[in-house]
Formats: structure tokens, sequence, C-alpha cells
């Protein structure tokens, strides 16, 4: 499961405004891009590592260390030769505007990344036991204090204010007593929440360049829930924020992709006046401003051009509606074979090539 299981499409999620409303002061609640990552579960008992290596959910790919020395080795050697910043957003100016990235810039740099299996063996979270011989897992988590990876304690210790005092000094970021009826439950929702925190860490900088308002999505409950519903529903495993058209291209576990427009009202207006100035049927320009239809135009800017052949509603869809601080409306689309850049490298063959799983 990609992300934490929380509701599929958010039309229940009351409306508060369809004017964007001042967003720069939110917190980023969407990841730019998110993708399958390694745990890492360090402990010296065999039999513990045993257990949870059967327990925990098994499209969660793993290793395991019996010695946390060894294991900060592993993972230090990982963040040195893998950039866990992400795909790159390019410069850009507005949604249509000269200057701006296109659909054949936003396909390379996603298919670029998507291409190296590396991003896969990132290891995001780490479960560390307390006491062992080597290494205990606080001195482990204070050696690995400047590496990006989210540490959980997961120990028999009853004494808790070992652990308060880590938190307080950012040193774990949660604390699980092995004893506990419901640890291992408790342990895979907060691999999965780490997972999140993770990329939402490395995806803020970057969130920082987009305007606040065409890509107020990233800063909504709603629109964050509805991504995570998508995952659920329809298999995805990873995705990447597009910016022309706006929205998100997904992938299931084989690799298929898929476009997601997510756009506001500001944005379907703003479509209905290029295609009007760019001479498109009235029908078009009519359906775009009254938000019938959510298009993905095939072409570099994302808007509609006299040089599409067809029907111009073809490259449009009847859209989806997801109510949080503003409606967004957004269709799915398979995407054309010309935008496919090359062949992405999937988890599903990571996990047979790398993990030998079925």
């Amino acid at each position: 499961m990609l992300l934490s299981n929380i509701g599929l499409f958010c039309n229940f999620i009351p409306l508060y405004t369809e004017k964007p409303p001042e967003e720069t002061c939110m917190p980023v609640q969407l990841p730019l891009y998110r993708h399958p990552t390694m745990t890492v579960v360090i402990d010296d008992d065999r039999s513990s590592l045993a257990v949870l290596d059967f327990h925990l959910e098994q499209s969660l790919a793993k290793t395991t260390f019996n010695r946390a020395r060894a294991a900060l080795d592993w993972v230090s050697d990982i963040f040195s030769r893998v950039d866990p910043s992400g795909p790159q957003l390019l410069g850009f100016e507005d949604e249509c505007g000269e200057g701006g990235t296109t659909a054949e810039s936003d396909l390379e740099r996603i298919y670029h990344f998507v291409g190296d299996p590396q991003r896969f063996s990132l290891p995001t979270v780490v479960v560390i036991d307390y006491a062992m011989p080597d290494m205990d897992g606080l001195e482990f988590c204070e050696a690995a204090a400047d590496l990006p990876c989210k540490k959980i304690m997961f120990t028999a210790r009853a004494d808790a204010s070992f652990a308060v005092a880590a938190f307080n000094r950012g040193l774990i970021h949660r604390f699980i007593r092995k004893q506990e009826p419901d640890a291992l439950d408790q342990l895979e929702a907060a691999i999965d929440a780490l997972q999140n925190t993770y990329f939402l860490d490395q995806s803020r900088s970057q969130a920082g360049q987009l305007d606040a308002h065409e890509f107020g999505f990233l800063r909504d409950p709603a629109a964050a829930a509805m991504v995570q519903g998508l995952c659920d529903r329809y298999g995805f495993v990873e995705y990447y924020l597009f910016t022309n058209p706006h929205g998100f291209l997904f992938f299931d576990a084989e690799g298929a992709p898929t476009l997601v427009p997510m756009m506001n009202a500001r944005s379907l207006e703003w479509h209905a006046d290029i295609a009007a100035e760019e001479g498109a049927p009235a029908e078009l320009s009519a359906a775009l401003r009254e938000r019938r239809v959510v298009p993905f135009f095939h072409t570099g800017d994302g808007c509609w051009s006299s040089d599409l052949p067809g029907d111009p509603l073809k490259y449009c869809k009847p859209p989806q509606v997801t109510r949080g601080r503003e409606n967004y409306y957004w269709a799915m689309f398979d995407l054309p074979d010309h935008y496919r850049k090359r062949e992405p490298y999937s988890h599903a063959r990571f996990l047979r090539e790398h993990l030998h799983r079925p």
C-alpha cells in the first residue's frame, strides 16, 4: 500500500470557497513525488528479525541487519550514491506562458528518474532495537543524525525516558514497545507515515518555487487524500508532479503510466481564454469555462492549439470533483505512446530482481 488508508475521493469534504485562498503560509500536505523505498530493520535477536520480516506487509521492501554498525555503513553508503531529493523541477513562469515547462520537459525529467532502480533502494525509514552489542540504538541514531532517513526505536525496554530525550533532540521520530499487543500494527502505521514525511521533507524546497494558487492542491489535505485514494483504488505505487498540465503522473507496480490533470476554477478559465484566443470551437471554450470538462491537450504547453487534429473535445473528459479549501477538477488519462520516453524500471521488477519476490 502506497499511502495510509484514510478514504478515497473526498467529495464529502465541505466546500469552503471557490476563490483561491491565500496558500503561501500553509504547509505542504502532498509530496511532489513519492515512490516505494527500503525499510531497514536492525536487531541483534535473529528471531525478532524473522518475526518482523514475516509479519510486516509483504509489499514493503525491507532489508535486515543484526549489527548496527554494519547497517550504518550500508545506509550511509546508499545516501552517498543516490540523490534523495528526487526529480528536480525545471523553471517555468505560468501555465501556458512563454519560457515555461512543456509536457516534453516534464516527461523527460520524470522518465529519466523512473528509469533508475536505485530510487527503490533509498532507506527512508530505519527500525532499530535499543540494546545491541556493538552499537546501541541511540548511538546509531546519533551517528545517523545528518542522514535524511526517519528512525523508529522498536524495543522491549520499558523505560521511555531515554526515548523522550532522543525525540526532543530529533534523533528518533517514533518509539514503540515490542511488548504492546498491537506493536506490529503500530509499526506498520509508523513506517507508512514516516515514509510520507520523508517525501514531504524532500518536497518543501521545490514546492516553494511553485505558484501558491495554481498549485494550491499541494497544501490541501483534501487533495492529499484524493491522491492517496487513487493509489489505493487503482494500485498506483508511485507518482510525480506534472506541471503542464498541472497534476500528477502515476505509475502502477508494473510501470504503466496514468496522467491525472488537476485544475481549479482559475486554471479552467485560463484554458478557456487560451482556446478562445486560438480560435477553438465555441463549445470547447464554453465547456471549459463551465467546468464540464478537464482537458489533456497533446501539445507542448498543455493548451489547445489549432494544430491538434480532430474534435477538440476528444482531448477532454468529464471531471471528478474534490472539494477542499477550493474545488479541484480532475480526470484520468492514459498516457499516449509518443509521450512514453522509455521503459520505466518498475517496482515489480525491482522486487523480482533484487529481493527475489515472485
